[in-house]
């Protein structure tokens, strides 16, 4: 939301404006080019970070990977090592990937997993990084099974057996697939020989998810794009087949299932089996850290702050409210929430005269809630519920603020709205490289009136990968190694006016209602 800029989103210098003429919206840009203003950089910090970002090389791909059960059947875990990689500067440190999905980042060249089960398979796989937060390709996998202690070689497992070798399944043949309504795809194949249980299926080259039967439904996906997609079948001994040949998907037409491109039988992109094939949810195979389920008669201050971690009275991005600080000063005069045993409301009203001193003279009183020194995260999924407000000038938000102050700066945008326009909703990501504002597009997703009901707003944040989720489904996601790879912490808020919503009218309707049912974290 770059609202949290403190500077009032007025970031009229940078070169990221908006391809539609209108400022970039960083809520924590703002704020610091201010604070900048007034506290210097040190020095030799700048110069180190000025090494780190002329540094555009990779580490090599990490190799040597063992993987070892270490414990009786009653604690069981597993210890996997891997060697040293090259790189021009220095490795930093580095992402572990368990079946496929980021599980755990470390600085050592080894990692112990204790959440594991008796009698299971395990493959894990490394992606090596440096301070500049270069990220090397993701290396062989190495498996490891909890039946009995094993010391296998990645050479072991790295990839799928040979095509026509008796121990691994042949490709999935027959792949189709054609539009379904213009917004989503049913792609089909033929179960090759042997006891298949499963298939991985992949989308532009990604793994998207695993199913058990011959068939793939997308959910959502663009009109008019051409989408790309191929199988690889699982047997019950957890090996991998070829890949299938590619068929491309394009949604503007009602059958478009296009010749089919085979892909290269060494695709090490086929080892991504998932834990939880029978679950679709964006936290499958999470855990909860975090949640409020907004269900008691007051504001829970071990979970909340009221006020932005620079106060009350700084107002940013030419807003025109005044956020009420009410866990600090209940007597203010007025509460901007409300909470009925049920759901958790903001509301956004007409400063009352005799508030006004104490209002900074700000025409609206409104609310928001932040977790800043009380929640943080690094990677994850987050997801509120709310039923956002309809009306000229409102601007309500969900998102996620860097917990230390640095020259990146991270913010994630999870879901944004402007209430004059409520069939459109934005994700958008903010950082800051050599002390200038990069901003993603805004990505839109429209669709729904957005006002009308209750939907969920979701974000996974993985090393190097953003992906925005709306009711469940994915519709933006962002790769890259700029992605924040540092604690963040959670905000939302309803605000009114500001360089990019538009002041309120006589129109917008007031008080402004933002109604929150729940907001959640979760973590592997």
């Amino acid at each position: 939301m770059l609202h949290r800029t403190i500077v009032g989103r007025n970031v009229v210098n940078t070169p990221e404006k908006r391809a539609n003429g209108k400022l970039p919206r960083s809520h924590a840009a703002l704020l610091w080019l201010r604070v900048t203003s007034l506290v210097l950089v040190l020095a030799s910090h700048t110069l180190a970070m000025q090494n780190a970002l002329a540094d555009t090389q990779s580490p090599s791909i990490v190799n040597g990977l063992s993987a070892n059960t270490i414990g009786d059947n009653g604690d069981q875990r597993v210890r996997v090592t891997w060697n040293k990689p090259w790189d021009n500067q220095r490795v930093a440190g580095y992402n572990v990937y368990r079946n496929g999905q980021y599980f755990d980042t470390v600085q050592d060249t080894w990692y112990i997993d204790t959440a594991v089960q008796s009698d299971s398979t395990y493959r894990y796989s490394i992606v090596a990084f440096d301070d500049a937060r270069n990220f090397s390709q993701q290396s062989a996998e190495i498996v490891a099974n909890t039946r009995g202690n094993n010391n296998q070689s990645a050479s072991q497992t790295a990839a799928p057996p040979a095509p026509g070798s008796n121990a691994a399944p042949s490709a999935p043949e027959g792949v189709t697939g054609r539009a379904l309504n213009g917004n989503s795809a049913l792609i089909e194949w033929r179960k090759p020989a042997g006891n298949i249980t499963g298939y991985n299926v992949y989308q532009n080259g990604a793994y998207i998810t695993t199913v058990k039967g011959t068939s793939y439904t997308t959910p959502w996906i663009e009109w008019g794009t051409d989408y790309r997609f191929h199988v690889v079948a699982i047997d019950n001994n957890v090996r991998f087949s070829p890949a299938s040949a590619t068929v491309t998907v394009n949604t503007s037409a009602s059958n478009d299932s296009r010749a089919a491109q085979p892909q290269a039988s060494n695709d090490n992109t086929n080892n991504n089996a998932s834990n939880n094939t029978n679950d679709n949810t964006p936290y499958a195979g999470y855990r909860l850290i975090f949640s409020d389920e907004f269900r008691g008669s007051s504001i829970d201050t071990s979970k909340w702050n009221s006020r932005y971690r620079w106060g009350p009275d700084w107002i940013i991005n030419n807003e025109k409210q005044y956020y009420v600080d009410h866990l600090n000063n209940p007597d203010f005069g007025h509460s901007p929430f409300e909470l009925d045993g049920e759901n958790l409301t903001i509301n956004l009203i007409k400063t009352p005269d005799w508030l006004l001193g104490s209002a900074r003279w700000q025409p609206y009183l409104s609310g928001m809630l932040n977790t800043y020194n009380k929640f943080r995260m690094r990677y994850g999924y987050v997801e509120m519920r709310a039923k956002l407000p309809r009306g000229r000038g409102l601007w309500p938000a969900f998102w996620l603020l860097h917990q230390h102050d640095n020259d990146r700066r991270p913010e994630i945008d999870v879901v944004e709205m402007l209430g004059q326009d409520t069939n459109v909703i934005y994700n958008t990501y903010h950082h800051y490289e050599g002390y200038n504002l990069k901003s993603t597009p805004s990505y839109e997703v429209r669709g729904t009136d957005f006002a009308n009901d209750f939907h969920t707003y979701g974000v996974k944040w993985e090393p190097g990968l953003i992906i925005w989720y709306v009711d469940g489904v994915e519709r933006n996601r962002y790769q890259n190694g700029n992605v924040s790879w540092e604690e963040m912490y959670l905000l939302v808020n309803l605000a009114a006016g500001g360089w990019w919503a538009g002041d309120p009218d006589g129109s917008t309707p007031l008080p402004a209602k933002m109604t929150i049912d729940y907001i959640r974290a979760y973590q592997k």
